[in-house]
């Protein structure tokens, strides 16, 4: 018997946010499913990196520094295969020897857990791929069991937190205006930023203060929705609106 209490708690809970907080799902699936970690990511690809519009996980800042020093160049090919995949993506099924086999196998040394979990594919906007993937600690035969018993349901959740997210993304309903929003005076700041400048840096180049620079880059971040200054760049990079320094 599949878990259908769970599954239609988590769902409930789901339909009834008018704003989802990822970690609070993550939660509800932990404890509906008995899942160790899960990692939700909606990014864009390319050929430079890996670039999150969003990114949410249950590991704690530890774990993701000890991750982070390993290296793009170990952590981003299985990520990059999964977010690829067309259908549930299972980390067992990554061929031995090749970069996303050796940087899977790395990450999960690293952090001291089995490499074991599934990542469902999920379908974004303007062209960035996305998926929730899931941890859990257990053995091959048990490992079967659990997705035999829940993929369609861990599925099916993934998908409605997935559109939760999108629809809740006022980014994503104003695309078009993205770049009207955005000031002269924002787009230098998130040039500069993306030129690895310190907000004292931009206001020297800018001749303004330290002060309106932060304040340049909060409203970036707003009208942009994203959390950090690296996915405003990032996002800022993607739909083209850091075409130079003087911006002219």
């Amino acid at each position: 018997m599949t878990n259908q209490d769970g599954y239609f708690n988590v769902l409930d809970w789901l339909q009834d946010q008018k704003v989802v907080r990822p970690l609070l799902f993550f939660k509800k699936m932990q404890v509906a499913f008995g899942i160790n970690h899960l990692l939700y990511i909606d990014a864009v690809c390319t050929p430079g990196g890996i670039k999150p519009h969003r990114l949410c996980h249950t590991f704690d800042p530890a774990a993701v520094s000890t991750v982070r020093a390993l290296g793009p160049h170990v952590y981003e090919p299985p990520l990059r295969q999964a977010l690829a995949a067309i259908r549930p993506f299972d980390w067992n099924h990554l061929p031995p020897g090749t970069p996303a086999r050796d940087g899977l196998d790395k990450i999960a040394a690293s952090l001291a857990i089995s490499p074991t979990g599934v990542a469902y594919p999920l379908i974004s906007r303007e062209g960035r791929q996305a998926l929730l993937a899931i941890h859990i600690d257990a053995e091959a035969c048990e490992w079967g069991r659990f997705r035999r018993l829940h993929d369609r349901d861990l599925q099916a959740l993934a998908i409605e937190f997935h559109a939760a997210l999108i629809k809740g993304n006022r980014a994503d309903r104003t695309v078009e205006g993205a770049a009207l929003r955005l000031t002269r005076r924002e787009r230098q700041a998130l040039y500069w930023a993306a030129a690895g400048k310190s907000y004292w840096e931009i206001a020297v180049i800018l001749g303004i203060t330290e002060r309106t620079v932060r304040y340049f880059m909060s409203n970036a971040r707003r009208k942009l929705n994203v959390v950090s200054n690296t996915q405003a760049v990032a996002e800022a990079a993607w739909r083209g609106l850091l075409p130079g320094p003087d911006l002219h």
